[in-house]
């Protein structure tokens, strides 16, 4: 383990549009754990950053690129902001002038500065897929390990699915990641699978008809351009061969943290702080048992791994116990009308429970 990192070896990019709340939370935080860090604010021109003097040390003002729609459903439109997310990262990038470079959303929270004890953990790694010079520091929240695909109906691994909420590593190796990534065009790259050639295809992301999603495109697009026998035509391709050597190129590249390790939430979501509230969702994250579980399996045969084994054990029993976490997680959740906190209070949790205690009978004999 070595020293820890000073704040001032830090340009901290908080990207993405800003908010007079949640961008302010965001900074001050930054401010105060890494009170010497380089603040870079990489928003859109003609954003009001009047609430945010001496909170950041550079503004760039980016020509908003725009985005896509994806989806309307009951009179809510889902856009697509991936080249809007890409723009303000690749400009505040070049303006940071640090050795370590944090790439952050603007809407995210520091709760401290935790996960700089974990930049030099799990620095073992296979022969193959090493890409960069020291592993980067990103999220459980998602890294997506499985994925459910509707079209045929069963979990499939989902390759190249890190994380985008938050990065942390050496600048150079930031760099590496996204500078030279393309935008994508639009609206073809958020209907792909709406044309009659790709109709037929495993679309894992079911009713969305994305090519890749934003994180897929990140990581397949840093991967493929730096090892060329990486290749994806669209995230229909989730063949074994591919899926391996993706599970190689995350773990050689890049440690995954949960909060506990990081101290780095995002504040509309409650369970950021608390991954296992995600539900079910969550033993198809790379949760942080996941992560040592693959690092033992291809950089240390002799790591011993710290997480709780006990939940992964049985797996259709560890599915419906976390059901009841989301059930419970959502019946608080000030964001959800009341109807549904209530059937979610009254219905969702009882269920479950019953559910839960018949497979825990079942498992007994």
């Amino acid at each position: 383990m070595g020293n820890k990192i000073n704040s001032n070896e830090i340009s901290v990019i908080v990207q993405g549009p800003v908010s007079e709340t949640e961008t302010l939370k965001c900074l001050k935080s930054v401010r105060r754990h890494l009170p010497e860090a380089e603040i870079i604010l990489s928003t859109w021109e003609g954003s009001d950053i009047s609430s945010f003097d001496g909170l950041y040390d550079i503004l760039v003002e980016n020509k908003d690129p725009g985005n896509a729609l994806l989806r309307e459903n009951a009179g809510k439109k889902l856009y697509n902001n991936l080249n809007r997310q890409l723009l303000s990262t690749q400009e505040g990038l070049k303006k940071a002038s640090r050795k370590y470079a944090m790439k952050l959303r603007s809407d995210m929270i520091l709760a401290d500065d935790r996960f700089l004890n974990s930049f030099d953990r799990f620095q073992k790694h296979s022969e193959n897929y090493v890409l960069f010079k020291h592993k980067i520091l990103t999220c459980s929240l998602f890294t997506r390990f499985y994925i459910y695909c509707s079209a045929i109906d069963k979990k499939i691994l989902i390759p190249f699915h890190i994380s985008d909420w938050w990065f942390f590593g050496l600048k150079e190796d930031i760099d590496k990641y996204f500078l030279e990534t393309e935008p994508v065009k639009e609206p073809d790259f958020s209907t792909y699978f709406s044309f009659e050639e790709n109709k037929n295809k495993p679309n894992p992301y079911g009713k969305v008809k994305i090519k890749f999603a934003p994180e897929q495109y990140f990581g397949y697009s840093c991967f493929s351009r730096n090892f060329k026998d990486i290749y994806m035509q669209d995230s229909a391709d989730f063949n074994d061969e591919l899926c391996e050597k993706a599970r190689q190129c995350l773990v050689n590249n890049f440690v995954i943290l949960e909060f506990k390790h990081s101290g780095i939430y995002l504040n509309k979501y409650p369970y950021s702080k608390n991954e296992i509230m995600t539900g079910d969702q969550y033993m198809d994250l790379y949760n942080f048992y996941r992560y040592e579980s693959e690092y033992k399996k291809y950089c240390d045969n002799d790591y011993i791994i710290t997480s709780d084994k006990q939940l992964f054990e049985n797996e259709k029993l560890s599915y419906q116990y976390l059901k009841i976490y989301k059930h419970f997680y959502k019946s608080f959740d000030k964001s959800l009308p009341l109807h549904t906190r209530l059937e979610q209070m009254f219905f969702g949790i009882p269920a479950s429970i019953i559910k839960y205690l018949i497979l825990l009978a079942k498992s007994k004999f």
